[in-house]
Order: structure tokens, then C-alpha cells, then sequence
């Protein structure tokens, strides 16, 4: 009984490996095995695009690709108009939440009649997070 339950499983292990290896296609197609040469290589789109990089121009290339994700998480938040004291407070209330002094600007009135305008034009999430705990409102630049 052992023996033919061996044998059984000895053919079974001899047919799968032809199986896979293709002795039996076309009638029983082999399985595919992922991404093997040479199909691999007749898959790639444009090859001639792909350029190897030595590391110091590989880690300025990441450098800039970071760069380049963080400031498009950074939008322009505005707040205002304020009174000569509301903007003051303003002022130095973002000096107090941490906030470098030349992180945010002022937009003076244009007309005399106008009050002015608290800008930041580079925030990123940890400044967006630092300026909603503020009482100003701040909220997306628009076009002046």
C-alpha cells in the first residue's frame, strides 16, 4: 500500500515538472511564471528612457523629488482685514505660535479706505496646524 501511494506521487511530481516546463503545450499550456526573461524584457516601454545615475546625482535627484512633493503640500493662507490693533495682535500672535518672523507678510491697503491683510504664502501642514489653533481665521489666498 505504502509503495503505490510513493509511486503515485512520484508520477504526479514527474508530471507537474513537465507541466512547467512546457513538454505538454499546446495542449496543456504551461503556467506562467511572472516576470521571467525573456518576456520581461519584450514588456518594457521605452527602455531607452531608463538612465542609470551615479549616487551623488541619484541622492540630488530624491533630494528634488522631495522638494518638489513638500511644496506642493504647502498652499498661501490669508486672514484679515484688521484694524490697526486687530493686526498687531494678529502679528504677534503667530510671532507667539512660533512662527519666524518673515513667514508671513503684510498687505497694506491699496486704497486709504481699506484695512490691511496678514498673508502667509508658504504654509505647510505643521504651520497650517500651528495657525488653526490661532483666533484669526486664515484661509486660501485669492487672486487680489
Amino acid at each position: 500500500m505504502l509503495r503505490a501511494v510513493v509511486v503515485v506521487l512520484l508520477l504526479a511530481n514527474l508530471l507537474f515538472f513537465g507541466w512547467a516546463r512546457g513538454w505538454f503545450a499546446p495542449g496543456w499550456p504551461p503556467p506562467r511564471h511572472g516576470e521571467r526573461e525573456p518576456e520581461r524584457l519584450a514588456a518594457q516601454l521605452r527602455p531607452e528612457l531608463i538612465t542609470v545615475l551615479p549616487p551623488q546625482a541619484a541622492s540630488a535627484a530624491v533630494s528634488a523629488a522631495r522638494e518638489a512633493a513638500r511644496a506642493a503640500t504647502e498652499v498661501c493662507l490669508e486672514a484679515g482685514p484688521f484694524d490697526a490693533a486687530g493686526i498687531t495682535a494678529a502679528e504677534a500672535a503667530l510671532a507667539g505660535a512660533g512662527l519666524p518672523a518673515g513667514s508671513w507678510e503684510r498687505l497694506d491697503a491699496k486704497l486709504p479706505s481699506s484695512q490691511p491683510w496678514l498673508r502667509l504664502p508658504r504654509a505647510d501642514a505643521d504651520v497650517q496646524a500651528r495657525v488653526q489653533a490661532l483666533a484669526a481665521a486664515f484661509r486660501p489666498c485669492e487672486a487680489r
